[in-house]
């Protein structure tokens, strides 16, 4: 009888994400001294001096100047080695996890053909032969697993080697003209346009030094760049996240006030990491953890409000892809509560359907914002005009171009939310003068689709509309000029209209109200974000159906005033009757 051979024990597997969180920072101290470089070489010599002192000023400049180049050569390879090994350890440890389950598998197998070689039957006439298929499926596994160590050692080699290679000053120095030409480069990318196509060719033709010298020197550009890969973008973004809150930490910590525009940056910083953090420690429905990707930072955009995205899943591979869209109020240090809903989305949205999901905030247009000052007050006043929309919808526009050129397997289901004045924003853009092509639109709590879309299709995609009954800012759509367009929940309209919930009731004299019931169409378990989950799930024609209104908003209108008339009047009727009774009570002994 052949021996049963028992499966080689799997060595432990030690690398965790956290070699990530290592690149990560080691990319953001990188961008630091890219920037630094770039300074000393931009000014070599003050302003207004001449002769001896302007050369000793250069000849210094200079010789800093070349010395933080050397060292940003030398981060540039050791990320380049470290974004190496990481990729490679994320293979061997999803190889790792495959060669646990087979060994799981034989050691059952072992148990099993052991019990039929002690308690023989006569039956079993192919005990002999199924131990040499368990022994040959033995002998592959131990042959993957002394494969698996040695890739294990000769990832470490080569990281170490090339770390090597770079730990000292000369060696440093040397590296200077090794490192990729980023001026070249960054001609290249300008030389396409906008075209995220060959953007996104152009990108996967670089050699992964090129990549890591343009994240390095130019994180903005590239993180913000349609086109360009997610996992890339979401790099870049990371290291100019990063390395312009530890610059602001580091003036706080110094004593310095900082200025309201770098207190702006530092809220809006502290607010990405925020929207970030929605995802930690979560899992998606197969067990593994949802990544969360920084696909847009630029927060000098919008006169300091700042454009941003979040994606919470790969909308690279994910089956559903979804896009929010906030209104008005929304800028850059909100984008925390706008990342909230998209997590929401994204949740509400597994749990309903089937394939992996992933949800985008996207905040990467000035949306109206009542700020402080004059120019805050007019910036606000664009909620009564398109002009945002319009630009916002060409930017949303090519956002999901950028989505779908890096992407390279069969097409997403595809849906983009819209609310409030976000909805307008996502109407012009999916309309016939827009460029937005996606198979779901949702509006919710929407002011209007925009004047030239006075039917649902006008627009590209199944249309489906959310309104409270009281929420005033939906309420806002007609025909008339001065408004954002037509009533999306009408019956000309002719829009799928679904049952939102309804958290109390309109009144001027109750703000708190008033806004929650334009704010809460994405709250946890709510009617309306299970129908908005539905959309994105690709099951639309399973939203609870709700009527469309009819007879317009302006006897809406006339209503709530005429009650909040009667309520004024009765309540001046109230303190007059209890005026009447303390003068009588006082003047005459009556009541």
């Amino acid at each position: 009888m052949t021996a049963i051979q028992r499966p080689t024990q799997m060595p432990d597997c030690t690398y965790t994400d956290s070699g990530r969180s290592v690149v990560s920072g080691v990319r953001a101290c990188a961008t630091v001294i890219s920037d630094v470089a770039d300074t000393m070489h931009a000014n070599s010599a003050p302003d207004g001096i001449e002769g001896e002192p302007a050369e000793v000023a250069q000849h210094a400049m200079t010789s800093t100047a070349g010395q933080v180049d050397a060292a940003s050569a030398a981060m540039i390879t050791g990320l380049t080695a470290l974004d190496a090994y990481c990729d490679r350890m994320d293979e061997l440890k999803s190889t790792w996890h495959d060669l646990e389950n087979m060994k799981g598998a034989l050691d059952i197998s072992v148990i099993s053909l052991e019990s039929r070689k002690n308690n023989p039957e006569p039956s079993d006439t192919t005990l002999d032969s199924d131990i040499r298929a368990h022994n040959s499926k033995v002998s592959t596994y131990d042959t993957d697993v002394s494969d698996w160590v040695r890739h294990v050692t000769e990832a470490e080699d080569r990281v170490i080697a090339a770390l090597g290679r770079a730990d000292t000053v000369s060696e440093a120095e040397g590296l200077v003209g090794l490192v990729p030409h980023v001026p070249t480069l960054l001609q290249e990318l300008e030389s396409l346009g906008k075209d995220p196509l060959a953007i996104n060719a152009w990108w996967l033709a670089l050699s992964a030094a090129e990549r890591e010298a343009l994240k390095v020197s130019d994180p903005s550009r590239i993180g913000n760049t349609d086109g360009i890969p997610i996992v890339d973008r979401d790099d870049a973004n990371r290291a100019h996240l990063s390395a312009l809150l530890n610059t602001l930490k580091q003036q706080k910590d110094d004593g310095e006030a900082l200025s309201d525009e770098q207190q702006e940056l530092y809220d809006s910083a502290q607010a990405v990491y925020k929207g970030l953090d929605k995802a930690d420690g979560e899992l998606d429905a197969e067990g593994n953890p949802v990544p969360a990707f920084l696909m847009v930072y630029d927060p000098y955009a919008a006169d300091g409000d700042g454009y941003g995205a979040i994606a919470f899943g790969n909308p690279e591979t994910a089956d559903h892809v979804s896009v929010n869209v906030p209104g008005l109020g929304s800028k850059l240090s909100g984008i925390d509560g706008v990342a909230g809903n998209a997590w929401e989305v994204r949740e509400n949205a597994e749990r309903q359907g089937q394939g992996s999901v992933a949800s985008i905030a996207w905040l990467g247009y000035d949306a109206p914002d009542f700020g402080k000052s004059v120019n805050g007050v007019i910036d606000g006043l664009g909620v009564t005009g398109e002009g945002k929309a319009a630009a916002g919808a060409r930017n949303l526009s090519d956002f999901v171009d950028g989505l779908r050129a890096a992407r390279h397997g069969e097409e997403p289901h595809m849906t983009v939310i819209g609310h409030s004045y976000g909805s307008t924003t996502v109407a012009k853009a999916a309309g016939n003068d827009g460029g937005l092509d996606v198979d779901d639109i949702v509006l919710v709590g929407s002011p209007g689709a925009g004047d030239e879309n006075p039917r649902a299709s006008d627009l590209r995609g199944h249309v489906y509309v959310g309104a409270a009954g009281d929420d005033f800012v939906s309420r806002l759509g007609s025909n008339e000029d001065l408004s954002l367009g037509v009533d999306p929940t009408s019956d000309d309209f002719g829009a799928t209209r679904f049952k939102v919930d309804t958290p109390g009731d309109f009144a001027f004299d109750d703000w708190d109200t008033n806004i929650d019931l334009h704010t809460s169409y994405f709250d946890k378990d709510s009617t309306s974000l299970n129908n908005v989950g539905r959309v994105v799930a690709g099951r639309g024609d399973d939203v609870d159906p709700e009527g469309h209104r009819e007879g317009g908003n302006a006897g809406w209108w006339a209503k709530e005033t005429a009650e909040d008339g009667w309520r004024a009047t009765k309540a001046g009727y109230e303190k007059a009757e209890d005026g009447v009774k303390w003068w009588l009570k006082n003047r005459f002994g009556i009541g």
